[in-house]
Formats: C-alpha cells, structure tokens, sequence
C-alpha cells in the first residue's frame, strides 16, 4: 500500500494542521501538501470527502498507518471535545469555524530545534530555516527540494555555531547547539519529559538556553503530546483578553498559568484553536 485512506475530509483541516504554525516541514496548498515525517516522504491530500497519505519512500503497513493516524493527532475526540465547549460562546465559534484542526505530535527533537527557531520569527522564515538545516545536515530521501530527514543532535553540533548563523538562525544559533550538546548528552529524556509533573517538565526545558516558558511550552505541546500545557504568544493574548476578559495587565506567563488551570488537559487545544482563530480571522 503506496496511498492509503486515513480519513474523512471533515476529520482533520490540512491547512489548519500543517501549515498553521505548529509544524515547519509540509508544503503545499489548502488541499495538498508534501512533508517529511521522520525518513518518510509523504503526500497528504483531500480528495472529495476523504483524506488520503501517499508514501513516497516505502510501503504503508498497518502499523506506519496507525503511526500516521498518531502523528496527525486523529485519535483525540473532536467531537467530544466540541460538545464539552457548546455553552461557551467564544470558543465554541472558534471550534466550528475552523473544524479539523488538529495538534499533531511530532518528533520531540525536531520541535525542540523548531520553536527555539520561532524566537522572534514568522512561519515562513522558520520553514526556511529548517528545511535549509536539514538540507545541510540531514540526509536526502526523496526527490523533492525539501526531501531530507531532520538531522541528529550529533550532526547539528558538529555542524557549528558559525555555520547555523550563515544558515540564518542568527542569536538562536548557539541556542541551538547548546540544545544538540545537552540531547548529545542524554540531559534531555524526551520520554521522562511527556510522563513527569508540568512544572518539572517546564524547569527541565528551561535548562536550555535560549528556552523560555512559551517555547517550552510549544515543545511540551507539539513535540511531547502534552495537554495540559497552554503556550500564549500575541495572538493568543489577544483572544484571552479581548475575548475571555482576562486582565490585560497580566504577562504572557500569567495568562499562560491561569489558562492552564481553568482548561487542564483541554489547554493545548484551547490555545491551539485561539491561535489559528485570532491569527485567520
């Protein structure tokens, strides 16, 4: 099996939940898009009401399609998680106006290099720079321009401050490397990391230089599968403000903690839907 059903069009948003600013690697338009997920080339596509994953690099068996089920973030319920929200005005319009969108969980690695990245930057520019790193250090898999794997810690260390800064990661290079060297090291265990309390979770990431809470935050969230974490960046802000009337003399790190505690294991979809609802609209 090359192309494989993966599920109804009304399942997932592709534009929404590849491209909406939680993963830098799929290009593409409202209705195709060609990424890379870990050494596999694939092509997501909507094709009349279904959805349908072509793998450009080797054959899908039921267990890469139960992966890939994973990956795209298919096993949460949506539709309970839209009931549960039906008498809250705001978000439940936030829900059915962008139906589909879905967290993805990604490699742990990869979305640690990936919001360190987003310091200061836009989607566009992170795209370019990761698919520019991995160009660099990674290794070709495909025949398309951006066909390459994420490189390692190990390749991106040896790879250099310098060279990152030539790339265009500019005061997030030696962030980056301080990162390879403390994964090199095996200070960051990704797996201990998705089991343990928040805040240890949150003061481990915050070993890294150049991490803060809100890109901890996004690692937890896209990279960890964590629920419970609630990143708030502008757009976010500007929803639990102008919205939900939370006090706007509160930081970014206030909202962030009282979100979390109101919304619990729902908060990384409620900010995810704020994000992209505030953002689009």
């Amino acid at each position: 099996m090359n192309k494989v059903y993966i599920c109804d069009s009304d399942d997932i948003n592709l534009e929404a939940s590849l491209d909406g600013g939680q993963a830098f690697r799929w290009w593409g338009d409202k209705e195709k898009y060609r990424g890379v997920i870990r050494d596999n080339v694939y092509i997501i596509s909507k094709e009349n009401s279904s959805i349908y994953i072509e793998n450009l690099t080797s054959e899908i068996n039921n267990k890469s399609l139960s992966e890939l089920k994973v990956y795209l973030g298919l096993n949460f319920n949506l539709k309970k998680f839209t009931n549960h929200y039906k008498e809250q005005n705001y978000i439940y319009k936030l829900i059915l106006s962008n139906q589909g969108l879905r967290i993805l969980h990604q490699d742990p690695w990869e979305a640690t290099i990936s919001f360190i990245t987003s310091s200061v930057s836009n989607v566009l520019k992170i795209k370019n720079n990761i698919n520019k790193l991995s160009s660099i250090a990674g290794n070709k898999i495909g025949e398309g321009m951006n066909d390459y794997t994420f490189p390692t810690a190990k390749k991106i260390f040896e790879l250099g401050e310098s060279e990152l800064r030539k790339i265009g990661f500019g005061f997030r290079s030696p962030y980056i490397i301080d990162a390879a060297y403390k994964n090199m090291k095996n200070q960051i265990d990704f797996q201990k990391l998705r089991e343990i309390e928040y805040e240890k979770c949150l003061n481990k990431l915050l070993e890294v230089k150049g991490i803060g809470k809100k890109v901890a935050d996004c690692i937890m969230a896209y990279g960890l599968g964590r629920r419970d974490v609630f990143p708030v960046d502008r757009w976010v802000r500007r929803g639990l403000v102008n919205r939900l009337k939370y006090k706007n003399i509160y930081t970014n790190e206030k909202l962030s903690d009282l979100a979390r505690i109101k919304f619990k294991n729902d908060s990384a979809y409620i900010q995810q839907y704020i994000f992209y609802g505030e953002k689009t609209s």
